[in-house]
């Protein structure tokens, strides 16, 4: 197990975490872990932070898993993380400290809110929050996502705003807001997004666009 650097363990209905895998990769070679679809995992051990050199987690389907333990956010090295249709209702203050994370999924989450610490991410360019029916609003910081290239927010039914500071995310290329049935207005600024090429707000409380969407040359897909 010492040199193993990949591992897949999907839908293998594991009872609990793997945890003997990670005292037994002693030399921490491990860069990719997945576990998708073990449906009775219901917490990812602190031993997890031992896996220094992990660029890859993925917990999708692990529809029981309420909790992960603060030492995730010890793993320098992660750049994805799926945690998409599973029980996790809050996620920890210190996320941002997952300094080259680049790919965060939370579909079909019950998360209310995103720790502030989530804007430190500098090298975040995915945030998908699909059907994460709960959330009420995003962090007023989020202009701070200086790489963001992809927020999809569908279905966020209890989502009443947009935070204006979302306008200086200039990498931005797609703001999907489809089925916000809460969501009645856009940023003023929205003009601001250069480089937006899709902008969905299909089945919204929107009722008319800002004057400066007609500033954003590249977008090639409106709804």
């Amino acid at each position: 197990m010492e040199s193993l650097e990949v591992l897949h363990m999907g839908g293998l209905n594991l009872k609990e975490f793997p945890n003997h895998i990670i005292t037994g990769n002693s030399s921490n070679s491990l860069l990719e872990l997945y576990l998708a679809n073990n449906e009775d995992i219901e917490e990812v051990p602190s031993s997890i932070g031992n896996l220094h050199n992990l660029v890859s987690l993925d917990l999708y389907g692990c529809y029981n898993l309420k909790s992960i333990s603060g030492s995730i956010c010890s793993l320098q090295h992660l750049r994805t993380l799926y945690l998409s249709y599973t029980a996790i209702m809050e996620l920890r203050e210190n996320l941002g400290e997952l300094e080259c994370l680049e790919n965060l999924y939370l579909s079909s989450t019950k998360v209310k809110h995103l720790p502030g610490s989530i804007c430190m991410l500098k090298h975040l360019k995915i945030l998908r929050l699909y059907q994460c029916y709960y959330l009420e609003k995003l962090p007023e910081d989020v202009d701070q996502l200086e790489s963001l290239e992809e927020l999809d927010l569908r279905y966020c039914y209890s989502l009443r705003e947009i935070p204006n500071n979302i306008c200086k995310l200039k990498c931005l290329k797609v703001l999907d807001l489809r089925r916000c049935e809460r969501l009645e207005k856009l940023p003023d600024e929205l003009g601001s997004l250069k480089c937006l090429q899709l902008l969905d707000i299909y089945n919204t409380g929107i009722t008319h666009l800002p004057q400066s969407i007609y500033s954003v040359e590249g977008l090639k897909t409106e709804r």
